[in-house]
């Protein structure tokens, strides 16, 4: 199956964001759906910049020197691309034939992740009891996940700073050199 969408929204009612992705087959939309909590994303967040610096030492090891700047590149470069695509305009399509793990999210309490040189970065996500699900990000995906993200832990009002290294501004203002 091939990843279609991802979603993330904040859940007021449960103070929990809720995950969505669906995957496109012969048979139609495929969703996995999880719960991802305040507690949860503190150690996620370093994780997956954890992961995007190793990845940046697995593919261009002669760069690794300057990791944090290429990661900064790269998200400023993929959320660019994303947004120039209108992918992050298009609705979430609701029309889902299958959930495999069930229609009630999973509350996620473990993420790990697997890497390889020049191959998508694996996140497992599991949660206390029962199994989870394994996703493949290629780095584009990776950080247009991350933007969405920030924006639904801005919108949380939870009092993260979900920053990317490198020092780049995601939505850079005017800019003036004298």
């Amino acid at each position: 199956m091939d990843l279609h969408q991802i979603q993330v929204s904040y859940q007021a009612e449960e103070d929990r964001l809720l995950f969505r992705a669906s995957f496109k087959s012969d048979g139609g939309l495929h969703e996995l759906r999880a719960w991802l909590t305040r507690r949860l994303l503190k150690v996620l967040w370093p994780a997956i910049l954890q992961a995007l610096e190793t990845q940046v030492k697995l593919d261009k090891p002669q760069a690794a020197h300057a990791s944090a700047d290429i990661i900064g590149m790269e998200h400023q470069a993929s959320v660019d691309q994303i947004r120039d695509s209108g992918s992050f305009n298009n609705p979430y399509e609701a029309e889902i034939q299958d959930f495999p793990l069930g229609e009630h999210p999973l509350l996620i309490t473990s993420v790990n992740f697997a890497q390889l040189p020049d191959q998508p970065i694996r996140i497992n996500m599991t949660p206390a009891d029962g199994h989870g699900f394994e996703l493949a990000f290629t780095l584009v995906v990776l950080h247009g996940f991350c933007s969405l993200l920030k924006d639904a832990v801005r919108l949380a009002e939870w009092d993260l700073e979900l920053e990317m290294p490198g020092g780049m501004l995601e939505n850079p203002g005017i800019r003036v050199f004298n």
